[in-house]
């Protein structure tokens, strides 16, 4: 540990839960269309273009790296589905993509980013499309990694080879934390990047051929780790 130098957080389910913001975005949307484009929620549920959207993914999985294309593809299939123009797309995607932002952290985040921050460089990096820099701890990070803009999802080795490349850093000056067991910490090991395995909901760990370097259960214990008092 004396050699890290940067520390990569993953986003969703790392330092806020996931799915209440992205039902949160897909209500707002669905809100949005209500009003603006009443044929459609006439026809369909939030589920029911949650699973068209996915039934997309499937249908095209060069879009699986690129979730904001994929929902705004999603959208243009509704306009055509409905012999409508395209012209409210953008709009749409916007009101989404806005409350996408909207994340609720989770107690431990901010105490320990700003105490991490005051003795290591913090990056972020992420197969979604949430953006850091639009959260209240976005100032608190020097680098964003995305899937989108890398062309490559975690547990990809591209993704963390970018990092490694923005950050101009050998994989052992990185500390990589997340919660997924693939995307995060089998595509950390396979980058060769110490990594930390945050099990907030203390589960076994799944993998039979890859451990974690080091486990915790929340962040607080990150500090403990790194003997920062």
């Amino acid at each position: 540990m004396n050699n890290i130098q940067l520390i990569c957080f993953d986003l969703d389910d790392t330092l806020w839960p996931c799915m209440p913001t992205i039902i949160h975005a897909e209500e707002s949307l669905y809100l949005w269309l209500r009003n603006n484009k009443p044929e459609v929620t006439d026809k369909y549920t939030v589920k029911e273009l949650r699973d068209k959207r996915l039934s997309l993914a499937e249908r095209q999985p060069e879009l699986k790296h690129n979730l904001s294309k994929l929902r705004k593809v999603s959208l243009y299939e509704l306009a055509d589905e409905f012999n409508d123009s395209a012209d409210w797309i953008d709009t749409a995607f916007d009101i989404f993509y806005e409350a996408r932002q909207s994340v609720h952290l989770f107690d431990d985040v901010i105490e320990v980013l700003q105490r991490l921050s005051q003795a290591y460089e913090l990056a972020a990096m992420t197969n979604g499309n949430a953006d850091i820099h639009r959260t209240e701890i976005g100032h608190l990070f020097k680098y964003s990694i995305t899937a989108e803009e890398t062309g490559a999802a975690k547990p990809d080795k591209l993704i963390f080879s970018s990092l490694l490349q923005q950050s101009a850093l050998s994989p052992q000056q990185i500390l990589y934390i997340g919660d997924h067991p693939v995307q995060d910490i089998e595509g950390a090991h396979k980058a060769g990047i110490p990594n930390v395995w945050l099990n907030r909901q203390k589960q076994d760990w799944p993998h039979q051929q890859i451990i974690p370097d080091n486990a915790v259960t929340d962040l607080y214990e990150i500090l403990v780790l790194l003997a920062i008092k």
